[in-house]
């Protein structure tokens, strides 16, 4: 096979040979994330068509001046029923690792080059106080960085205010304290004058100091004292006792611009809550987010807000919807939002604005934070939901209708052609890959091992898988590997001992312990030929993650006709199968046994349940359902009504119909990966699986079991050994009545 062609290619302004290349080393990665993107081209066209009409509405809207209630945080916000209308919205739907969020972050990157070339701008919103009525704090919106200049603006203003009264409180201050100092100088001076008198023994006013007071000093002073400190003392305590009550009534937030209980700051400036300075279309990755985180929130509680003292306005939290305006939302599994979550999320796409309110798992408690609503806060996201197709169903109605009505649901791939232009692609995706974690170049050789594994888990022959989370976890392990062996390039052994000992799911190790274990106690030897024994292959699958790993099936039956000697002749005779699922269980295994009851009765021309007594046991097997084993229990009964062993190195698997035209036909089954290799750790010579299967899924090369193709139940027992003759006459059981 030419895996790459033979021609010059041209990308990212280099050239690259693709018949010569050696390694991927030197190849040109893309910078864009929409290159990035590879097997999708259909969800991307329509992604880009979402994202045109998706700028034919902004361009609408500004024309409008729809923004121009915003300018002002004073102005009177659009109603509800005056708002943007609805959509575009996408909606991808497809298996795990297909590139999912990789488109919703490509989108955003385009987005970003589309609002350049039509000169649309992003916006900042700020968050202001509200004089009037503090719970309902204003909003305003700006073009993209004018928010943080409003900002310091603001706190420009509230700096020159706080340092003006910080500056002319000192300055009183200061005064106060001087005054205070020239009154207590002055009552000192006039108490040392006093003294001066009374050692003089001057003439008082009722004669000499000393005789009036009858030479007591003490009483002298304290006498002066009182008579001096009404004057100056008085004063001077009063002044300072003023002083120690500014101090306290600062340090408290009573003065203006103070910290107040708690730490914080009684502050008017304004909150900047969504920030689009870089001028780069936002995306947002809202997955598994409640409705606090979505929709945005008031803080309420003091070691959240910074102290009782935070005013409204301080204690607004943007949501992701918010913050989200003119960008990309994504969520992935959107099937898990809750009702309400669902409900609001409605008034976001349908109104293209929201307040911040109180959201959280306390809101039916009683917090101040609950009367706190803002103005109506622009939040116009393009939505692009995500998950698996079960999303269908069990996304809220309402919702899914606005979706379909307003957007687009897109199916992801989950293959693609296996021709040469997309092997180029697995090259670039390995290159980019190894350029995004630091890995050493790949060798031609181990990427096109990479590309057979790609062939393999899409199980198509002529596919290639564009599940390429897993794939990432190979190149990385594969690249680790050549590390330790201090190689300078990864090799094909490297990438094949990746696949086959490193790159399991847990639940797929789980599942392979579990049948490992349990085939500890099985008796599977393919060996020899057996009558009435035979080997079917199955597949085990993880609930949650959907994994599959192969089981081998031991079967065995019992036929012997109603009128056996030590029978009664008058009995009636019985079809049991055993070991397979019962109940609520059964899904698929019930319709087989009826099939391969019409089938024998078709071929052979008897009833099992009739004429035979028939017993089919799924030896050791608990609980096996599918139609896979409708092929094995009919091989099954061939062989014993044949009176022919079957070869016991041979395992099969199939769905088996009822015949027409003479043919009873064998049709396609699932997981024929993981049953092939299951046969082939067991130690099986050969597996027959449906021709449908084969032509489709199957390469041979893959395998080191011989894989046979079987369209007819004849083609099955032909290779089971049982001979192509099945004339009634030539078998060993006498079918006669």
């Amino acid at each position: 096979m030419n895996y790459f062609g033979d021609e010059i290619e041209v990308f990212n302004a280099r050239k690259w040979n693709w018949q010569t290349f050696k390694s991927t080393e030197g190849y040109p990665v893309a910078d864009n994330l929409l290159d990035w993107v590879i097997g999708q081209e259909r969800a991307l066209a329509e992604c880009y068509l979402c994202l045109e009409e998706w700028v034919h509405k902004l361009k609408y809207l500004e024309k409008e001046k729809w923004y121009d209630a915003w300018k002002d945080p004073d102005m009177e916000k659009p109603n509800a029923t005056k708002t943007a209308p609805p959509g575009p919205y996408l909606l991808l739907l497809g298996d795990p690792g297909t590139g999912k969020s990789l488109i919703g972050r490509a989108l955003a990157v385009h987005l970003t080059e589309l609002y350049r070339a039509h000169k649309i701008q992003l916006k900042d919103v700020v968050c202001w106080q509200n004089n009037l009525i503090p719970s309902e704090p204003k909003i305003s919106c700006h073009p993209a960085s004018e928010g943080k200049k409003i900002i310091f603006k603001e706190k420009l203003k509230a700096t020159k205010k706080l340092f003006l009264q910080k500056v002319g409180i000192k300055a009183l201050t200061y005064m106060m304290i001087t005054v205070a100092c020239i009154f207590m100088f002055a009552g000192f001076y006039y108490l040392w004058g006093q003294k001066v008198q009374w050692d003089t023994n001057a003439m008082g006013a009722f004669g000499p100091i000393q005789e009036t007071y009858g030479g007591d000093f003490t009483k002298y002073v304290l006498d002066s004292f009182i008579q001096i400190g009404t004057t100056t003392f008085l004063p001077a305590g009063m002044m300072l006792m003023f002083l120690i009550l500014v101090v306290v009534m600062g340090r408290f937030g009573i003065m203006g611009g103070a910290k107040g209980v708690g730490g914080a700051k009684a502050t008017t400036v304004p909150k900047l809550i969504v920030d689009n300075t870089k001028k780069v279309a936002p995306f947002i990755d809202a997955t598994g987010h409640g409705s606090a985180q979505l929709f945005g929130s008031i803080a309420w509680d003091p070691l959240q807000t910074g102290g009782l003292g935070t005013p409204e306005h301080q204690r607004v939290s943007a949501g992701d919807t918010h913050r989200a305006h003119l960008g990309i939302l994504y969520i992935d599994e959107i099937k898990n939002l809750k009702p309400t979550e669902a409900v609001t999320l409605l008034t976001v796409l349908e109104d293209g604005q929201l307040p911040v309110t109180l959201r959280s798992r306390w809101d039916e408690g009683n917090t101040a934070a609950m009367a706190v609503s803002t103005e109506p806060v622009p939040c116009m996201c393009f939505l692009v939901g995500a998950g698996n197709f079960d999303s269908i169903g069990q996304l809220h109605p309402a919702l899914m209708d606005r979706i379909y009505g307003y957007g687009k649901v897109v199916r992801m791939n989950n293959d693609m052609q296996n021709i040469v232009e997309n092997r180029r692609k697995y090259v670039q995706f390995i290159a980019q890959e190894a350029h995004r974690f630091h890995l050493l170049p790949f060798s031609r050789g181990a990427c096109e091992e990479i590309i057979d594994e790609g062939r393999r888990r899409s199980n198509k022959r002529d596919g290639l898988t564009t599940r390429f989370r897993p794939m990432i976890s190979i190149v990385k392990t594969a690249a680790v590997l050549a590390m330790i062996e201090k190689c300078k390039i990864v090799d094909k052994r490297h990438v094949k001992e990746a696949i086959e000992n490193h790159c399991k799911t847990i639940q797929k190790q789980i599942l392979e312990n579990q049948i490992s274990e349990r085939g500890k106690l099985l008796n599977i030897r393919p060996e020899g030929a057996k009558l009435g024994q035979i080997y079917g292959l199955a597949v085990v699958s993880d609930p949650y993650s959907s994994e599959m790993t192969g089981n081998v099936l031991t079967v065995k039956g019992f036929l012997e006709k109603c009128d056996n000697s030590r029978n009664n002749n008058h009995q009636k005779g019985y079809y049991k199968v055993t070991g397979i699922a019962k109940g609520e269980k059964e899904r698929f295994i019930t319709d087989s046994v009826a099939k391969v009851r019409s089938v024998i009765l078709q071929k052979y021309g008897v009833d099992i349940a009739q004429d035979f007594f028939t017993h089919i046991d799924f030896a050791q097997a608990y609980g096996v359902d599918g139609p896979s084993a409708g092929v094995t229990m009919t091989i099954l009964l061939c062989s014993l009504i044949e009176g022919k062993p079957i070869m016991q190195d041979v395992a099969v698997t199939g769905e088996i119909n009822v015949g027409v035209d003479g043919e009873i036909p064998v049709t396609a089954v699932s997981g024929l990966h993981e049953k092939i290799k299951a046969a082939e750790a067991w130690g099986f010579r050969k597996v027959v699986i449906p021709a449908a299967n084969y032509k489709h899924s199957i390469d041979p090369s893959d395998y080191d079991i011989e894989v046979v193709a079987g369209g007819t139940l004849e083609d099955y027992l032909r290779e089971c050994g049982i001979s192509q003759d099945t004339r009634r006459g030539s078998r060993r059981m006498d079918l006669g009545k």
